[in-house]
């Protein structure tokens, strides 16, 4: 058997798998670049519960997820992050008033 006929192999266990195979049948690693946990609509998921806006990458190279729920995502990530920014302003003018009216008003 030459080089090029020989089923191919996991990178990372070494196991031999068939050519349509996605992930590896004795480790569970990802064959194909795209298709790994973190790329499925449950590790977006967590992705965003951790990240917020910034797990958009993981969205858009993801092979696993439709176009329609790609934008889907980034929609409401996108809102997640306007939230955010707004939340993070009101808090600061907060935090600025209450800083005026300890100092005595004098600002």
């Amino acid at each position: 058997m030459t080089e090029e006929t020989q089923p191919p192999r996991c990178p990372k266990c070494g196991f031999l798998h068939e050519e349509g195979d996605n992930f590896c049948r004795r480790c569970g690693r990802a064959l194909k670049p795209g298709n790994g946990f973190l790329n499925s609509h449950t590790g977006i998921i967590l992705l965003a519960l951790v990240l917020g806006p910034f797990a958009l990458p993981a969205v858009w190279t993801s092979k696993r997820i439709s176009p329609l729920a790609k934008w889907i995502y980034t929609a409401v990530l996108g809102f997640m992050g306007y939230y955010l920014i707004v939340a993070c302003w009101q808090v600061y003018k907060i935090s600025l008033e209450s800083a005026k009216l300890l100092m005595g008003g004098g600002f």
